[in-house]
């Protein structure tokens, strides 16, 4: 009689189950991506480009003011988390959305610095 051959291969739960367990070692062991300022500051962006669009859509003037630890954005107020502050500023997209006053805007935690950059004429945000 013959034997049948031997299995010698992984079954598909020990090899999910490594998966998983490699997955969950490297999720662990990696640093975040992108800094709490960065994503705050990207969040002040994404709220720029939306009042901006706001404006251009109803054809009226969308006020912006930033103050040290809050910012409103027409109709939107956005608190900053405590360890971060801005230089304040105000100014608004008009009913073309263009921006009325072109200003860099300074935020800073406890370790660094980042720059809002508004563009005169198109209004655009850009982060450095």
């Amino acid at each position: 009689m013959d034997k049948p051959p031997a299995n010698n291969a992984f079954t598909l739960m020990e090899a999910l189950l490594t998966l998983l367990i490699i997955s969950l070692l490297s999720l662990i062991s990696l640093k975040p991506s992108i800094s709490h300022l960065e994503y705050f500051s990207r969040k002040m962006a994404a709220y720029s480009v939306l009042t901006q669009e706001k404006a251009f859509i109803a054809k009226e003037n969308k006020d912006v003011r930033i103050e040290k630890d809050r910012a409103y954005f027409a109709d939107i107020e956005f608190q900053y988390p405590p360890s971060i502050s801005c230089t304040p500023f105000a100014f608004h997209y008009n009913a073309k959305g263009n921006i009325s006053q072109a200003h860099t805007i300074h935020c800073t935690d406890k370790v660094r610095t980042i720059q809002l950059i508004y563009q005169l004429g198109s209004g655009r945000v850009r982060i450095e």
